[in-house]
C-alpha cells in the first residue's frame, strides 16, 4: 500500500473544471427520451450484488449514508456514481466518478481494497480553490469543479498492487476531508467493481467504434464504468448535445440517481501535483 499526496510527483487524473449543463425543460425531455443513444441505455442494470461471509446482500453507502458533513455547502451530500451492486469493467487501471456538491473541503482520500479487506491502493489529493462568500456574506475558500462530476483514473504504480485481478470483486471508498486533521469530519462513499475480460470479438468492436456506438456496445454488455465514464467523456466534449443529455438522464434514472441529472460534468484535466 502506498500513500500520494499534493507533493506526489505522480500525475493524478482528476476532473476540477465545470462544464455548463443547461436546464432541459420537462416537454423536451420527454421527446429526448426517444432519441437513438437513450435507447440503447437499459433501464435497469442486471447486477450481482455484493455479499459478506452469510451471502446476504450488502447495501453500498454511495450516497455518505445521508450525511454532508460539516463542509458541504450544497443540497446533497456527496455521492458515487454506481449501482447498488457491483459494477464490471473491462479496464486495468478503471476510472471511478462521483457527484461533488459546493464544499470548502481541504481534498479526498481514496482507497482501494481487495475482497480479503487489504489495501491495494490509496492516494490523497488536495483541491485547488477559489474564494467566494458564505451566506453572510463571509469570505470563504470553495472548490474548483463543485458542484459537479468529477472522475478519478486509478494509475499505474509499481509501488501499488494494480491492476486489479481478472475474475476479483474490489470496493473503492472516496473521503471528502473536512479537516485533514480531524478524520471523524471525513464523509465517505463508496462503490465497487470487478474487472473481466473480454472477448477478441468485443475488444475489435470496441476499436472499430465511434464513442456514441461504445456507449451501445458498453451498455448491451453491461459494463458500468466503460458506459459511465465514456459518457461523461462525450458530455465534457458536447455539454449542448440534446441526445447525450437524453442519454446521460437514462443512465443515471437506471441506477436511481436521477437527483443528480441536472449536475454539470467538470472538463477532465490532468493536473501534475508538486
Amino acid at each position: 500500500m502506498a500513500w500520494f499526496t499534493h507533493s506526489s510527483r505522480f500525475t493524478v487524473a482528476l476532473a476540477l473544471t465545470l462544464g455548463l449543463v443547461a436546464n432541459v425543460p420537462a416537454g423536451v425531455q420527454a421527446q429526448l427520451g426517444g432519441s437513438p443513444l437513450s435507447r440503447d441505455i437499459p433501464t435497469e442494470w442486471e447486477f450481482t450484488p455484493p455479499t459478506g461471509e452469510s451471502d446476504k446482500p450488502i447495501a453500498i453507502n454511495r450516497q455518505g449514508g445521508g450525511t454532508r458533513g460539516p463542509c458541504v455547502r450544497g443540497d446533497q451530500p456527496p455521492i458515487a456514481l454506481v449501482p447498488m451492486s457491483v459494477g464490471k469493467t473491462i479496464a486495468e487501471y478503471p476510472t471511478l466518478s462521483w457527484y461533488l456538491p459546493k464544499n470548502t473541503a481541504w481534498g479526498v482520500q481514496l482507497v482501494v481494497k481487495n475482497t480479503q479487506g487489504e489495501e491495494v491502493y490509496a492516494t490523497k489529493y488536495a483541491f485547488a480553490h477559489y474564494t467566494g462568500q458564505d451566506s453572510q456574506g463571509d469570505e470563504i475558500k470553495f472548490v474548483v469543479g463543485a458542484p459537479g462530476i468529477m472522475s478519478l483514473t486509478l494509475p499505474k504504480l509499481e509501488s501499488s498492487t494494480l491492476p486489479p485481478e481478472v475474475g476479483q470483486e474490489y470496493s473503492w471508498e472516496l473521503g471528502l476531508i473536512c479537516d485533514y486533521n480531524s478524520p471523524s469530519s471525513y464523509v465517505y462513499v463508496e462503490g465497487k467493481f470487478e474487472r473481466v475480460e473480454p472477448d477478441p470479438n468485443l475488444v475489435r468492436r470496441i476499436q472499430q467504434a465511434t464513442p456514441e456506438q461504445r456507449v451501445a456496445i458498453y451498455a448491451k454488455e453491461r459494463l458500468w464504468y466503460e458506459t459511465l465514464n465514456t459518457l461523461v467523456e462525450l458530455r465534457r466534449d458536447r455539454p449542448n448535445d440534446q441526445g447525450l443529455k437524453a442519454a446521460w438522464s437514462q443512465l443515471l434514472r437506471s441506477v436511481e440517481l436521477e437527483q443528480i441529472v441536472e449536475e454539470p460534468v467538470a472538463q477532465g484535466v490532468k493536473t501534475n501535483p508538486n
